[in-house]
């Protein structure tokens, strides 16, 4: 099968060009700090993407992830789609792509479905973890505001810390739940043990 997460990689940076654009002529630059970290890491996961196991399905998640977050420069945090906040949308499918992600990484190791999932769910929990460490260091240093660094407009409970962390680590607890189900089910109906997405 054809590796194609280079053209998905270079497809994104070109379609980073948008929030990144718009972050000057909104006068929100901080998403121009955004777009390019995420870009960032989308490009250390490419460099990375045999060792930890990165199927091109996977991949082009991933880089939905990326954009989705970006594309919020023009105001989507701040809305709120059939009674839940975007913020609430962007961690639970966040939460789904990340559980699949480490739930085809744990195909690598020699170990049960139970062991896969136990492991997939807690790493998966933790680097959602991470991201909130990440938001609240920016929130340490930049106060207020929106974006991956900040903690501000879309944060439910923004007005409330401790709410906005734990709204956020249930969404991505729901969200990497059903991830890891659905990574399971597709390879027990598949019926090979190690059956990469």
């Amino acid at each position: 099968m054809k590796d194609n997460t280079k053209k998905i990689l270079l497809a994104v940076y070109v379609l980073l060009l948008v929030p990144v654009t718009a972050a000057f002529v909104l006068k929100r630059q901080i998403w121009a700090v955004d777009s390019a970290f995420m870009g960032f890491l989308l490009y250390l996961v490419y460099r990375a993407r045999r060792a930890l196991n990165i199927t091109g399905f996977l991949f082009v998640l991933l880089s939905s992830l990326v954009l989705l977050h970006c594309f919020a420069v023009f105001g989507m945090f701040r809305m709120t789609i059939l009674g839940f906040e975007y913020d609430t949308y962007i961690h639970f499918y966040s939460g789904i792509v990340v559980g699949m992600v480490v739930f085809n990484y744990t195909g690598k190791y020699r170990v049960s479905l139970a062991e896969s999932v136990i492991m997939a769910f807690f790493i998966a929990l933790g680097a959602g973890l991470l991201n909130e460490l990440i938001e609240f260091a920016g929130y340490k240093l930049f106060g207020e505001g929106e974006g991956l660094f900040m903690l501000g407009p879309g944060d439910i409970g923004a007005t409330n810390a401790f709410e906005n962390l734990m709204t956020d680590f249930f969404n991505d607890f729901y969200g990497n739940l059903s991830g890891i189900i659905a990574a399971v089910v597709y390879r027990l109906r598949k019926g090979e043990k190690k059956t990469q997405l």
